[in-house]
């Protein structure tokens, strides 16, 4: 809005204030560098490469570096992963060292897994972490990963480690939190809180009338016994008053009906006893307790008390369970004689109760297991004090202040600049980081006492979008990451991807990544490799060249279609779904395209026939949409088809990249070859590519296919263009006899439902 009322002048100023921060946190950022380089430290690090590699015999890490308590090996994490981990730990160890560490991680690589074991060795260090990504998607996708740590590692805590440490905040609604993620969602996790905070029926409440009911049974029961009686002796004195009124105004009927309900209600108020009436609120007073425990165990932060209280609370529900199981085998009589108090107080009647009953080893492991209950619940009241807090807004600050690890996107961190009295953050973790503009990640930078800051990303795949030309222009969609590597500071490169089949991660790491990226064991084996539909063209890898498309805007927008496209991508996915229907395979499928407008019309296409089958899943998103996902199989439409090779968002790398690396197991483009290659881009490498290994195919090379275009041709009133195929222009077909062929199967072609 800002930028929509600024004049030229004020632009250029933004401009140039601009590029002299940009030179002041290069000047910093060097300053840093230099400041950490040391010779002692470079022959650590060089000692911790050798380490890594394999080429030290020594089994020892270096000093400054973390040793094998953080239990790295458990989560198998390659060489490059690992190495990344360990700089960022040890860097909290040392002094004097640039405060920044960066993390290439391309598709595939494992970049999730890295930024939750790296979450979880700084909870293990007791560092103090709070997570970014600009994205709601990248938080929740962390979030679930570091919670599955949790739970998998050491039974959820043997390593120092709990799910009540960590809190997720933001819009509930945009970040889609499933049933798993509220056990660490900040609101819900309040609402839990809050229940057992409340001073007239929380934690205070239940802890107080569990020790009452332990110590005084007797007392509480002839308290209940009297107020029953006089509930009694009430109601039969308004009985009494209502039947003198009716009979005096003769309503024999209505005076026959009170007493027939009356009676029923003297039989509901029936006295218990002795042993109905322990039993019931002993039980009644033992679930509250054990919800209370239970939710704090599972949302109160470890640092809001000692290690003893957490303890001393498990402790008791055993406790508890225990001795209702014994209390529920006694008799009535032995059970009262049991508890009989004296006029020496609770303690004297404790202790001579015990003495009293020691020839009974029955009763006395039953005087014993409540001494030890009132003992644990006393040490509790006395030990365990709660944060006077019992509204939302308190509760979430009082989690946020005590929490060892946040998640948040970028700009929600802004809230925690007002939060009062808070533990300091110790690190800043940035997922996405190539995502995130400079300024926006100056709002989490700027956190009071973060002595670290990891970021991670990769500047090959879609950069933060930028609407104004003038902002492009000054380059304030750059981000820290991007800038930071252009400056050269040192990357640990993840360098093993384990998401696509060899044959489609080929190109993109030769081409993108200067071949520094390794295939993973898992896509080497030939069980990686699927086959789905029948046909060389359905193989690992294919280009499918439909040089028949024609783009135009759509109706809704001047966003780019290509129907003949969007008719052999549902061809081909409607095949898909018959597959794996018939052969019960679970099969995950996505369509992408760099235009909104193709998109849309997929949608409209496929209609919502394969939202309700469990096996199949059909997603239809643009190229951004689908940054950081990944499917079994993607089919990608590129729209273009024109004859001046203008290819628009195609000639994006950074959005090329994202498309051609989203498949696990297979990758099928469809295109106009001549457009793509006249366009002189990355194109023009990706069909040669295609057609060098063999991967490249024209559409008539399926026989369903070619019916498939066919048949959209004629419905788009585009028959002259369809009897020109022998010319040149479309080459669906081969000769003028091939292309009546096609037509006149397209037109009994019946579609695959």
């Amino acid at each position: 809005m800002l930028l929509a009322l600024a004049t030229p002048a004020s632009l250029r100023r933004l401009s140039i204030m601009h590029q002299r921060f940009v030179l002041q946190f290069t000047f910093d950022m060097l300053y840093f560098h230099l400041l950490g380089t040391t010779s002692s430290e470079l022959c650590n690090v060089c000692f911790l490469f050798c380490w890594l590699v394999g080429q030290d015999d020594s089994s020892e890490l270096p000093l400054h570096l973390p040793d094998r308590s953080l239990g790295l090996e458990k989560f198998r994490l390659n060489k490059s992963q690992q190495m990344a981990v360990l700089d960022c730990v040890s860097a909290m160890e040392q002094q004097g060292t640039y405060p920044v560490r960066l993390i290439w991680g391309p598709p595939g690589t494992g970049k999730t897994k890295t930024i939750s074991t790296l979450l979880l060795s700084m909870m293990v260090k007791n560092h103090r972490t709070l997570t970014c990504a600009p994205t709601n998607t990248a938080v929740v996708e962390v979030a679930s990963r570091i919670l599955s740590l949790i739970e998998e590692s050491s039974a959820g805590g043997g390593n120092g480690c709990f799910l009540s440490d960590v809190v997720l905040f933001g819009n509930e609604d945009r970040m889609n939190v499933d049933q798993d993620l509220t056990k660490i969602f900040l609101e819900k996790r309040v609402r839990r809180l809050q229940k057992c905070l409340m001073p007239s029926s929380g934690w205070t409440s239940c802890l107080s009338s569990m020790v009452r009911i332990l110590e005084e049974p007797l007392v509480q029961y002839a308290s209940y016994v009297e107020e029953t009686k006089r509930l009694i002796e009430e109601l039969a004195k308004k009985e009494k008053e209502e039947l003198a009124k009716k009979k005096a105004k003769n309503k024999v009927v209505e005076v026959k009906e009170d007493l027939t309900k009356k009676e029923a209600d003297k039989k509901s108020i029936k006295i218990q006893s002795f042993k109905e009436y322990f039993m019931s609120s002993y039980k009644r007073i033992e679930d509250d307790l054990r919800t209370c425990i239970d939710t704090f165990c599972d949302d109160l932060p470890r640092s809001a008390t000692s290690r003893q209280n957490f303890r001393c609370m498990t402790e008791v529900l055993h406790l508890l369970t225990d001795f209702g199981k014994q209390v529920q085998s006694e008799p009535e009589k032995q059970l009262q004689t049991l508890f009989r108090d004296t006029s020496d107080g609770k303690n004297s009647c404790l202790f001579q109760s015990l003495v009293s009953y020691a020839e009974d080893s029955v009763r006395s492991e039953l005087k014993q297991a409540r001494a030890q209950c009132i003992e644990k619940l006393n040490y509790l009241s006395n030990n365990f004090d709660l944060p006077d807090i019992f509204d939302k807004r308190s509760i979430e600050e009082f989690l946020l202040q005590k929490s060892k690890s946040v998640l948040c996107t970028a700009s929600s961190s802004a809230r925690l600049h007002y939060l009062q009295k808070a533990e300091p953050f110790d690190i800043l973790v940035v997922d996405e980081a190539a995502q995130l503009k400079e300024c926006e990640s100056m709002i989490p930078l700027q956190i009071p006492g973060i002595r670290l800051a990891v970021l991670i990303g990769d500047e090959y795949q879609l950069p933060a979008l930028v609407k104004s030309q003038v902002c492009y222009e000054a380059d304030f969609g750059r981000s820290l990451f991007e800038r930071l590597s252009s400056l050269g500071h040192p990357k640990h490169l993840l360098n093993v991807q384990y998401r696509m089949h060899p044959g489609i991660s080929k190109f993109p790491v030769s081409s993108f990544y200067g071949g520094q990226i390794d295939d993973g064991e898992n896509v080497l084996r030939r069980d990686y490799e699927r086959k789905h539909l029948t046909g060389p063209m359905y193989g690992s890898y294919s280009f499918i060249n439909i040089e028949g498309g024609k783009e135009s805007s759509g109706k809704h927008d001047k966003s780019l279609i290509n129907t003949i496209e969007v008719a052999a991508v549902t061809r081909i996915v409607q095949r898909l779904f018959r597959e794996s229907v018939e052969t019960r395979r679970k099969l995950s499928v996505g369509v992408v395209s760099p235009y909104k407008g193709q998109v849309r019309a997929i949608q409209e296409k496929l209609g919502k026939t394969y939202e309700t089958h469990g096996g199949f899943s059909v997603k239809v998103r643009s190229v951004d949409g689908f940054q950081g996902a990944e499917e079994d199989i993607i089919i990608f439409s590129t729209v273009r088809s024109n004859s001046t090779g203008s290819v628009g968002f195609l000639n994006n790398v950074n959005r090329t990249n994202v498309a051609l690396t989203r498949a696990k197991h297979c990758l099928w483009i469809v295109g106009n070859a001549t457009t793509l290659v006249s366009s002189k881009t990355v194109w023009q490498k990706i069909v040669a590519d295609a057609k060098e290994r063999g991967c490249f195919f024209n559409a008539n090379d399926d026989t369903d296919l070619s019916g498939a275009i066919v048949k959209a041709v004629i419905e788009l009133d585009e028959v002259e263009s369809a009897l020109s195929m022998e010319m040149g222009n479309l080459r669906i077909g081969g000769s003028r006899s091939g292309v009546r062929n096609n037509l006149a199967r397209a037109q009994i072609l019946v579609p695959i439902s």
